[in-house]
Order: structure tokens, then sequence, then C-alpha cells
């Protein structure tokens, strides 16, 4: 299991990572990794404590999760795929038993060039968002099988149609983190 802590590398051992955004939904976890180069303190406090906002987006059998952080980390996004996490990783999320359920999300802010975490946030999307985003998983999980290469192309498609902003004036599902 890794410890990520404030003020630590994220990964021991290496002192730069690629610029990157990546949600991830791995053994249960929903997670959202920010790397990022020449940070500022202005955006480490946006991500730490300024209103959080996500939405939903999906075409193609791809899934957009959108977010933004106050008015400093505008509207920005992140591609996911059930088919790019490991086979031992994967786990279909069960429907909601509990109408109020909802997904916890962790927010981990890097500083790209040093590898060094200079945020970490956990929040909570509103039980409809979550059954949004959990419905979507499912959808992919049953689909057809979807190749790295096949995901990267859809993707693209995607994203040379509509900016992140369009993306989220799009989004079928919106929430604020906390709700």
């Amino acid at each position: 299991m890794q410890i990520v802590a404030l003020g630590k590398p994220l990964f021991e051992g290496r002192n730069e990572l690629p610029e990157a955004i990546e949600y991830n939904y791995q053994a249960g976890d929903h997670t959202l990794l920010l790397s990022m180069k020449n940070l500022h303190l202005s955006e480490i406090k946006a991500v730490r404590e300024e209103p959080a906002e996500f939405g939903l987006y999906c075409e193609d059998g791809i899934i957009f999760l959108l977010y933004r952080f106050g008015e400093i980390l505008p509207w920005s996004d992140s591609a996911f795929s059930w088919w790019n996490v490991a086979e031992e990783d994967r786990r279909i999320p069960a429907p909601q038993a509990n109408p109020a359920e909802r997904i916890l999300l962790k927010i981990i802010l890097v500083e790209a060039a040093t590898g060094v975490v200079k945020a970490i946030r956990v929040t909570t999307f509103s039980p409809e968002f979550t059954e949004r985003l959990q419905r979507a998983i499912r959808g992919q999980a049953a689909g057809k099988e979807l190749s790295r290469e096949e995901f990267t192309a859809r993707s693209l498609k995607v994203y040379k149609k509509y900016s992140p902003a369009d993306l989220a004036a799009k989004a079928f599902g919106k929430t604020k983190g906390g709700d």
C-alpha cells in the first residue's frame, strides 16, 4: 500500500513525474492525480481550499471526469476507461443500496518537476452524481474491451471537437465537492 504524504515524493525514488492529469477508479477507490510543473501558490491553495466542481461527460465509450477549483484552475478533464485499469484492480461498482451514498474522491496535486506532493484533498460527490458515474463505469465494464490505442484515438477525437469548458457545458451531471 502506497502512503501519500504532503511534502514527500509521491513515489519513493522518483524526483520527477510527467505532467499529467489522471482520474482513476481502481480497487474500489476514486483518485484524481494532478501532476503539474511550475505550480504557483495560488494553484496549490485552490486545490486545497477553493470550491471544487465536477462534471461528467461520456462519448464513444469514454468517460470524461471534469473538474475545476475556484476561479484559479478553470475546467479541465481526465478521460477514463475501465479497460485501462489492471485486471486485478477492477471492481464493478454496485448500484446504490442507499440513496444517500456518495463517492469519496482523493485529489493529489504533485509538482511534476520534483515529484513532491503539494496538496491532498478528500471530497465527496452528491448521491446523484455518484450514481451517474458508477452507472457509466458499469456500462464501460459491460461493453466491448477497449485497447489503450483505441482509447487514445477516441479521446483525441473528442478533444478535437471540444475544449474542457465545452465538455463541462455539455456534461450530463455536475456536482460540487462536498455535496
